[in-house]
Parts: structure tokens; C-alpha cells; sequence
């Protein structure tokens, strides 16, 4: 016992040395050892981390996203990113209660915004449906008669409300009594009516008449509605203003929020990565295992084809092949087309190095013992010969999504990729080809931090897992 203290001093049992070592008795399945070595590797487990926040994004964008993909308030073209003010003033001391200015533009020419005055009055309605602009008028007028006159002709306008309506005069007199409260800043619920909608009788038309310059944020708050991934329709998203008026990230040219755009952008820009990969990586593997099992005529012209392929500069047949098509296609058939692009393009050197391991293979013992037994030429490739390149076929996809990314970033920044008013980070970018706008709204270029944060993230995911399979990394 005292020789076996002497040698571990520190009184680690063997078990433990010999788990660390790698060399315990006991069975440890291969995904259990790829696992314990990736947890070594921190620059891997950090890209996971970010990859893992970057893609609930994409899942979840309609609810973490203030705004829908496509609301748009002209009026707010290039609107700086509002700072959160954190106290508010209510009769004389501060309280916790956030909240983010009301800004109208002042220079139309420069893009420059100032705070509306205390006295401002909004009418702000409140849509049943997913994609429908919502009126949102406000009256800056100093006289509260020329207030309540620009807002009811606004709302008459919105709701086509004739001039004696019953309607006008309730909301005059709701209007005259928001006026007349001792609150500066109050918001009250306006019903002008109900209307049938499909199946759905009675649904309330409503109104949000806002008295002050303030825009009070909230968590789960009621905002514009949408269909979450088509299932089901509800208005809660995860942080904002009913009221409108914050934005994070600022807007862009066409007054549609960043940040939701950023989110909703995030679904195409992520995902096309991932289907390319799936084609391409399909077609690789099934070129490359016949081109190396059968031999032959059929290797070499397999191999002759994918190497005309790879003559070609990437980036000029992608757009060589983008403009064979039909410019004026719907933004799922551009998506879908985009795949099929990058996946075509990124094929053939991952079939050249496939064949190589499958010459390898093909001779080895249970593959003669698969053909022995009377399997078809396809069950052997896919089942065994394939099947045992696996762990360098993850690795590659890994590192090979950020070109994929890269390459629809490409093709929307130069106006052949996504068209709006669907949204990717690429084409949310191109407006950013101006240095002029790059000078003075800044905040253009977020995407672009995007982009390399998802690539970055990607490369060290990739080199942790290749770390992971890999038995002579010093990841032990």
C-alpha cells in the first residue's frame, strides 16, 4: 500500500489513470471517446456554442424578431439603432421601467432623426393578420385640435370611415379625454369594429392611441402577428414594444428593421449550407465509391468529368451557371436553385478523394466476403465500402458548410442570389456596396459580422471534430 501511495501521491485511483489514458478494460464505445476527446478541444466546444445560438435563431426568428420579415415604415429609411433608457420619471422619482424614444426624421436629405415632442399622439392598429401594413400615424402639431383632425382623417383614411360614422365621433371623444389626462404618458385600446376574416366571424379591429414620446419595452409582448413556421398564428414575441419605435440594429434603406431582417436572413443563410452539403456530399460519395469500385472505363470517365469540374474557377461557374437561368424566378425557386448551384459546384473533389479510399478498400476482406455472399454492386459500395468512410466524410462537411455560406453571400450581395422581400445576409450586405451609406449608417455592415462569426464558428467546429476522430491528435 505505501509503494502504491508513493507512486500516485496525489491518490488517483488506478481506474481514473487508466480512463485518461485511454486504456481501461472496460468497453468504451467509439461516439463515447470522439465525445470525452472533443471536450478537450476549446475552440471547438466555443464554435458549437455559437453554432448552437446561431441556428436556435433561425428556428425561433418570428419569435425573437420585434418586427415580421417584411414590416416596413418608410418614414423610418436608415433609422439609427435607439438607445434603451432603463429609469423613468413618474411624479417625481425614478422607476425601472425601459423604454426607447419616438425619432421623426428632420433631414430627409442626410437621413437625420430627432425626438418627437411630449405632447406627440400615435394611432398605431392593431392587425388580425400576418402581412398587412399597419397604419401608424403621428401627429407632431402643437395645437391638440390640429392633433385630433390629423389623426381621424388618418384613421377614417385607414378603415374607409365616412364622415358622419359613429366610429369618428367615439373616437374623438376618446381622443379628448387622453388629451385631457394628467399622465404624460398613457396608451389606451381603441375598438373600431369587427370584421369577418375567412372562418372567423367577429374579429375585433383595434387601435393603440399613444399619448407621449415613449416607447415602453417589455418581454413576451403583443407585437405585429405571424404564423410560426406556418402552424399556428399568434402576435407574442420575445422583447419590444407594442408601440413600435425600438430598434436594436437600426433599418435599412426601405425602413424594415435589421434585426429582424438579420434573424429571418439567418434561416436561408444557415440552411443552404446544410442541403448542399447533403447533395453534394450524396453525389460525391456515389461518384467517387462507383469511379473506385468498378475501375475501368468507368473510373476514368467519372474522374475526367470531376476534373473539368475543378478546372473551373468556383466563384465564376457559380455565376456563369446563376445567369443561365431565368432571371425572374420566386424567391423558393432562386433558394432552391442556389442549392443546387453550390452543390454542383462542390462535388468534385470530395468524389476524387472518395475514390481513393475506396481503391483502398475494395480489396479487403469483407468486402470479398460481401461479394462472396451474392450482395448487388451497390449494397457493397453503400453499405460497406462507403460506410467506412464516414468519420472523414463528417469532417469535411464541417469544414466545407462555410464555403457554401460564402458562396450564397456571394450571389445575393452581387443581385443574383435572394431577391426581397425574402431576406439573407448576403442580400441584406448589398446595400452595403455604397461607402457613403457604409460611412453614415454603419450598421449595415451587421450581416457581414454574421457571416463571419457563422463561418468562424463552423471552422472551429470542424477542427474539433476532426481533432475528435483523429488517434494521433494530442486531444487524448
Amino acid at each position: 500500500m505505501r509503494e502504491k501511495a508513493l507512486k500516485n501521491p496525489k491518490g488517483i485511483t488506478e481506474e481514473k489513470l487508466e480512463l485518461a489514458e485511454g486504456i481501461s478494460e472496460r468497453g468504451e464505445s467509439l461516439t463515447r471517446i470522439f465525445y470525452r476527446r472533443f471536450k478537450k478541444h476549446t475552440l471547438g466546444k466555443i464554435g458549437a456554442i455559437v453554432l448552437f445560438i446561431l441556428y436556435f435563431i433561425a428556428i425561433f426568428a418570428d419569435f425573437l424578431s420585434p418586427f415580421s420579415m417584411t414590416w416596413t415604415d418608410k418614414r423610418k429609411s436608415f433609422h439609427p439603432p435607439t438607445p434603451i433608457h432603463f429609469f423613468y420619471s413618474k411624479n417625481g422619482r425614478k422607476i425601472f421601467k425601459p423604454f426607447v424614444y419616438e425619432m421623426k426624421i428632420k433631414n430627409i436629405a442626410f437621413k437625420k432623426y430627432a425626438v418627437v415632442p411630449e405632447y406627440t399622439l400615435r394611432a398605431i392598429s392593431i392587425e388580425p393578420l400576418p402581412e398587412v401594413n399597419e397604419l401608424r400615424s403621428v401627429a407632431t402639431d402643437s395645437s391638440a385640435t390640429a392633433r385630433k383632425r390629423r389623426i381621424m382623417r388618418d384613421v377614417s383614411r385607414k378603415y374607409s370611415l365616412s364622415p358622419g360614422s359613429p366610429v369618428l365621433k367615439r373616437l374623438s371623444e376618446t381622443i379628448d379625454k387622453l388629451e385631457a389626462s394628467p399622465e404624460k404618458d398613457k396608451t389606451v385600446v381603441f375598438r373600431v369594429g369587427e370584421k369577418k376574416i375567412g372562418n372567423r366571424e367577429h374579429v375585433p379591429l383595434e387601435l393603440l392611441l399613444v399619448k407621449g414620446n415613449k416607447n415602453f419595452l417589455g418581454f413576451f409582448f403583443k407585437g405585429i402577428p405571424y404564423k410560426f413556421w406556418n402552424l399556428f398564428q399568434t402576435r407574442i414575441h420575445f422583447f419590444g414594444s407594442p408601440t413600435g419605435g425600438y430598434f436594436m440594429s437600426g433599418t435599412d434603406q426601405m425602413g424594415r428593421d435589421v434585426l429582424s431582417r438579420l434573424f429571418h436572413g439567418s434561416r436561408i443563410s444557415l440552411s443552404i449550407g446544410l442541403l448542399g452539403i447533403l447533395i453534394s456530399f450524396t453525389l460525391g460519395l456515389l461518384i467517387g465509391g462507383i469511379a473506385g469500385y468498378f475501375g475501368g472505363v468507368v473510373d476514368v470517365f467519372l474522374m475526367r468529368f470531376s476534373e473539368i469540374i475543378m478546372s473551373f474557377p468556383a466563384i465564376y461557374l457559380l455565376f456563369a451557371l446563376r445567369a443561365s437561368f431565368p432571371p425572374n424566378l420566386n424567391s423558393i425557386q432562386v433558394y432552391l436553385l442556389i442549392v443546387v448551384i453550390l452543390s454542383f459546384v462542390g462535388w468534385a473533389g470530395l468524389a476524387r478523394i472518395i475514390r481513393g479510399m475506396v481503391l483502398s478498400l475494395k480489396n479487403e476482406e469483407f468486402v470479398l466476403a460481401a461479394k462472396a455472399m451474392g450482395l448487388s454492386h451497390l449494397k457493397i459500395i453503400v453499405r460497406h465500402i462507403l460506410a467506412n468512410t464516414v468519420s472523414y466524410v463528417i469532417i469535411q462537411a464541417t469544414i466545407s458548410i462555410p464555403r457554401y455560406i460564402l458562396g450564397e453571400s456571394a450571389l445575393s450581395l452581387l443581385g443574383l442570389g435572394i431577391t426581397d422581400p425574402q431576406s439573407s445576409w448576403g442580400l441584406m450586405l448589398s446595400v452595403a456596396r455604397n461607402t457613403r451609406i457604409i460611412k453614415d449608417f454603419p450598421w449595415i455592415l451587421i450581416p457581414g459580422f454574421f457571416i463571419f462569426f457563422a463561418i468562424m464558428a463552423w471552422n472551429f467546429f470542424g477542427d474539433g471534430i476532426r481533432d475528435a476522430v483523429d488517434p494521433h491528435s494530442r486531444h487524448q
